[in-house]
């Protein structure tokens, strides 16, 4: 469960001397309604933490400039570039109305931080996003699961790790994003289209996982996480370090970060999930270097992903009768004990990413900036079955083997604002490639290319702001195949191109509300997944079919948001109308495929014209100062307009309600609170008849709770939460579950989480 917004947001500033970008340090900053004070460091950067939203008057006074007031208000954490004038003695007013520069900034977007997010470790990417209205995640099993936005996932939901665009989503829903959450001090979702700025595949949104700003406050600081939970007997542990260089080194920071997490076989409410394991060991590293004195910094990021996951034994069978038996029984016949180890099948993953930014501070005030990264995912899939022979080195190895490797480069200019006029100008390219190996095809090696370029303008004055951006992309694709006839190679090129726009606006009618409207179009190309694959997704317990006739999808995103924010009473409302056509998606032949290993469900890939309608609602109120309540809706509404009936494989209505109570301090303890909630989820009732192998399960209503508080230990901070879901053990099957099919979704999980901030 999500925790009441806590006042946690930041301002951080950036004070130049007007007409350049000569850095202003020692500068005294004063938040006038609270009296905290600053100065501005040797960078000419102030910070303030933990503010409440609202507005505030900055006093910035500094030996030789004329002194400013700066009115901003704050409803999440934002940056200010000041500039101060020389040699004056008038007090200047000025008024800021706004927040940290985005880049697409009318689309509605949410964040996961601070306690929020800290309720989240131990969880998957996907698993940790549920809490926020919009959004849901689509699992394969208990250990895959992938973000869903608006009804939509994997190539249509950009994910950026760190500024760098996630690959190694090609293969399909049951493919999880390869990132460790611990490496983020903040996750943002922007919801609609976004394909200006991102280019092509953000049709529905994009999700950037942000580790925390590499400018650490002292010489050497970090965090430990550990997490212990009782399904699966969970164990995870994950520590930063991070430090500042001094003398000759001033300027030079790093940081260090690594996770290890390990898991046995799941368990439903009343049996084990035989071989469901998981163990997963990542790390990474950064640095950068900031040269004040010539206006550059270079920054660099390396990180690593390994994880092995085991794939339910009960999802596989041997001919059509045994597969109707496995989806009629309630309960699945494989045997239920708990063990760490993990056998066939499974996938094993590592996913390598190197990335290195520059940046150059123009006199203008405007900033040049380039990014190059490097990533290369590795994937082998393990099945029960064993290739014919006898050769130990053969059945060592794995029924499916690829390699993707990607490398990208981006050039942004963002341009002085001048005349309430900002934005950005930006090049990008990337090259791609992809070798299969493998005893059973499934997709083919290809080679990809692609560039794109993209203008974004925006003008603000007063309480409105207005926004509109433009950009073309352009993508290469060849693919190289056998012919099973002849045995002799050939190759498919396809080239793809496309426009997309948006045009969105904002106003603010004061501090307490605002309004947001965009409307956007987006494209994604078909995916050599969805064109080429033929053969068994072992992870999926599926065989898929592509179709090398797929067209381009084209979407058309309308979304209006808005927000009203007072001191007991929250209210955010986003409203959105997506239309694509040429919509891709693997329909359910419900005639199984029986081969020598096994019988699976098949699926064909096609197209449609589809409309997706829907509603995110958040409504928070406090009951008394420390008694509140919290309700969050999520609703989507599907129509595949070519066969004039529902579209298959949208999540169900989903509300999230919880009340929290406030104790504060307790002995040396503070921030004690205590939550309980209920999560309900509607039977997805609005699927067109005889559309999948087996009906949409029933709805269900899970029971969660926690408690947690803060302890002081030798200035250093320590968290602490004790949380449970499904705390009645309730038996139930998610609809966007693919082995919703074959056996119950979790039971009971007591999770214990830690944090120490030192």
């Amino acid at each position: 469960m999500q925790a009441t917004a806590q006042c946690d947001a930041s301002l951080t500033g950036h004070l130049f001397r007007t007409g350049s970008t000569e850095t202003i340090a020692g500068a005294t900053v004063i938040l006038k309604e609270t009296g905290l004070h600053n100065i501005s460091d040797s960078s000419g950067v102030f910070r303030f933490d933990n503010l409440c939203s609202g507005a505030y008057t900055l006093l910035v006074t500094a030996v030789g400039y004329d002194s400013a007031v700066i009115r901003v208000v704050v409803s999440k954490d934002i940056h200010k570039d000041l500039f101060l004038r020389a040699n004056g003695a008038q007090l200047e007013e000025v008024e800021v109305l706004g927040e940290k520069k985005q880049d697409i900034a009318t689309n509605a977007r949410s964040e996961i931080k601070g306690l929020q997010l800290f309720q989240t470790s131990g969880q998957t990417l996907g698993e940790s996003l549920k809490s926020v209205p919009g959004l849901n995640s689509i699992q394969t099993g208990p250990s895959i699961s992938k973000p869903v936005i608006h009804g939509l996932h994997s190539n249509r939901v950009l994910i950026l790790n760190n500024g760098v665009r996630q690959e190694g989503q090609q293969w399909g829903s049951e493919h999880a994003p390869e990132i460790d959450p611990f490496i983020a001090n903040k996750i943002t979702i922007i919801k609609g289209a976004a394909s200006v700025r991102y280019g092509s595949d953000a049709i529905v949104g994009v999700l950037l996982v942000e580790p925390r700003t590499l400018d650490p406050e002292k010489s050497l600081e970090g965090e430990a996480n550990v997490v212990a939970g009782t399904n699966g007997r969970l164990g995870a542990v994950s520590a930063m370090l991070q430090g500042k260089g001094d003398g000759f080194f001033t300027g030079f920071n790093w940081r260090v970060q690594g996770t290890l997490k390990r898991a046995g076989n799941f368990s439903t409410a009343h049996y084990y999930l035989k071989n469901t394991g998981l163990g997963e060991e990542d790390f990474s590293l950064g640095a950068n270097y900031t040269n004040k004195k010539n206006n550059f910094g270079v920054d660099a990021y390396y990180s690593q992903f390994h994880n092995k996951v085991g794939i339910f034994e009960g999802s596989h069978v041997g001919n059509v009768a045994d597969l109707d038996s496995a989806f009629a029984r309630s309960r699945p016949i494989t045997p239920s004990y708990f063990s760490y180890k993990i056998d066939r099948t499974y996938q094993q993953i590592v996913h390598k990413l190197l990335k290195i930014d520059g940046h150059y501070l123009l006199k203008n005030g405007g900033k040049l900036e380039a990014q190059y990264s490097d990533q290369r995912n590795k994937r082998d899939e393990y099945d029960i079955d064993l290739p014919y022979s006898t050769d130990p080195n053969v059945l060592k190895m794995p029924q499916i083997s690829f390699q993707i490797k990607t490398q990208a480069l981006d050039l942004i200019y963002h341009q002085p604002t001048k005349n309430n006029f900002s934005g950005q100008w930006g090049l990008s390219g990337a090259t791609q490639g992809n070798v299969f190996r493998g005893v059973r095809y499934l997709v083919p090696n290809f080679r990809n290319y692609s560039g794109g370029a993209f203008v974004i303008e925006r003008y603000s004055k007063n309480n409105w702001m207005l926004e509109a951006g433009l950009r073309y992309d352009y993508r290469w694709l060849r693919v190289y195949r056998i012919n099973n006839t002849t045995l002799d190679t050939y190759h498919n090129t396809s080239t793809y191109e496309n426009v997309t726009g948006t045009i969105g606006s904002s106003y603010r009618v004061n501090d307490r509300l605002s309004f947001t409207a965009n409307i956007g179009t987006a494209w994604r190309a078909p995916s050599v997944n969805e064109l080429y694959i033929d053969g068994i997704h072992l992870s999926a317990a599926s065989y898929e079919k592509g179709d090398s006739s797929l067209r381009s999808e084209r979407s058309y995103n309308f979304t209006v948001s808005g927000k009203y924010e007072s001191e007991r009473f929250f209210a955010e409302a986003v409203v959105y109308d997506n239309i694509i056509n040429n919509f891709i998606y693997a329909k359910p032949s419900l005639t199984p495929i029986t081969l020598i290993s096994g019988t699976y469900p098949l699926f064909n890939y096609t197209q449609a014209n589809v409309n997706l309608k829907g509603l995110d609602l958040e409504l928070r109120y406090k009951i008394l100062p420390s008694l509140s309540i919290d309700a969050r809706t999520s609703i989507v509404r599907a129509w595949n307009k070519t066969i004039h009936d529902y579209l298959i494989f949208m999540p169900a209505d989903r509300f999230d309600n919880s009340l929290r109570y406030d104790i504060g301090k307790w002995g040396r303890t503070k921030n004690w609170y205590v939550s309980t909630g209920v999560l309900t989820v509607l039977k997805q009732t609005r699927v067109p008849p005889n559309s999948d192998y087996v009906p949409p399960p029933d709805g269900y209503t899970l029971l969660n709770a926690n408690a947690g508080f803060e302890c002081p230990v030798k200035n250093r901070q320590l968290n602490i939460e004790l949380a449970g879901y499904n705390l009645a053990n309730r038996s139930y099957r998610d609809y966007l579950n693919r082995f919703r099919y074959y056996a119950d979704d979790l039971g009971i999980n007591v999770v214990l989480r830690a944090k120490l901030t030192f």
